[in-house]
């Protein structure tokens, strides 16, 4: 069968803009490690830093999780649960906090947030790039959709740019925000006309803001903003809110249309649950449906297969795996007649 844009989805993780010199989450966690010992401004939380990380740690070994890798987004996510304190659904089976955590966080945990955006800030300082030229192996995308001739669908953990500035300037983009108001609306995915791709960024955008006075009202800038809308992991997954609801239920959605073949799975650690348990759902209802994974160029193909396997409990002979990183993959591999010798149609199958 010839290929077509249904039949493929993208989901982007951070391997996925490493090599345009954007740090990866354990890459973070070594300079948040430096900047606790080093720099005035952080050391103040040094031991508030080491508690988290050790009880994050000790957490996942009860579970037998002893390889489960302490990322930036993980110790973001505990300190956002840590800090709703009795508006957290657990409180009430809670008899008291740790006392360590006590005297660390701080008089109504002001310790606890004041580190968290510490984080946050150098975080949304870490993946902007002045030099968009780094990102360049992005072009790929374009490539392929002048090839294929329909839209492509982009789903992306990440909160750069590299997207919207290197393919957005062939290539038409939807992120759902109107043009003159340049506020959100899931409307704006309802037509592809004059389309090239819709972009779905599932945990924000540098760029993405609200205001005090408009705080319901998701709106971009031109340029990244200094408090960004950005959210971290498990938000998304407990609330309603747009367009992170609907991102999340667009992915599910389109991952289980029969149309969809092939998940490319670029730079993506399957360090999410939600996300992998969509994925897996998608491969195990459609007999011809895989996942292309593209991974690093130290990663052994072998072993990511049989982890990502064990940890979607889907067959090996479902897994694709290019370990030659993202940017060869863009520039080098990635093209229609590559992609249409992995899409299968169960109407091909000789027998039924």
């Amino acid at each position: 069968m010839e290929i077509a844009g249904e039949n493929i989805l993208f989901l982007l993780g951070a391997g996925a803009s490493h090599e345009a010199e954007i740090p990866i989450s354990f890459q973070m966690v070594d300079q948040i490690e430096m900047l606790v010992i080093d720099d005035p401004k952080w050391s103040q939380f040094k031991e508030l830093y080491y508690y988290l990380k050790s009880s994050i740690q000790y957490a996942d070994g009860i579970f037998g999780n002893f390889n489960d890798p302490f990322n930036v987004e993980k110790l973001l996510i505990v300190i956002t649960e840590i800090e709703k304190r009795d508006k957290n659904i657990m409180y009430p089976f809670i008899g008291t906090w740790n006392m360590r955590l006590m005297d660390l966080a701080g008089d109504n945990f002001t310790n606890l947030t004041a580190f968290k955006e510490l984080i946050i800030n150098k975080l949304n300082e870490w993946v902007r790039l002045k030099d968009y030229g780094k990102a360049n192996y992005y072009e790929g995308f374009a490539s392929l959709k002048n090839e294929i001739g329909n839209l492509l669908r982009v789903f992306t953990l990440n909160y750069d740019l590299c997207f919207e500035r290197v393919v957005g300037k062939s290539q038409s983009i939807e992120l759902g925000f109107d043009s003159s108001t340049k506020e959100w609306h899931y409307a704006n995915f309802d037509s592809h006309d004059s389309k090239d791709f819709f972009l779905y960024k599932l945990h924000g955008s540098i760029n993405w803001y609200t205001t005090d006075e408009q705080i319901s009202k998701l709106k971009i800038s031109d340029d990244p903003v200094e408090s960004p809308e950005l959210i971290f992991g498990i938000q998304h997954k407990m609330t309603s809110i747009d367009p992170y609801f609907f991102f999340s239920s667009e992915f599910r959605k389109l991952c289980l249309e029969a149309e969809t073949k092939l998940i490319i799975c670029l730079g993506y650690s399957f360090s999410d649950d939600y996300i992998n348990n969509i994925i897996s759902q998608a491969v195990i209802e459609k007999d011809e449906a895989k996942i292309l994974i593209v991974a690093g160029p130290n990663d052994d193909g072998d072993k990511l297969v049989k982890s990502v396997s064990k940890k979607l409990k889907i067959t090996k002979e479902s897994i694709l795996v290019e370990p030659i990183g993202a940017k060869k993959f863009l520039l080098e591999k990635m093209n229609k007649d590559y992609l249409t010798q992995h899409i299968h149609d169960s109407k091909d199958a000789p027998f039924q």
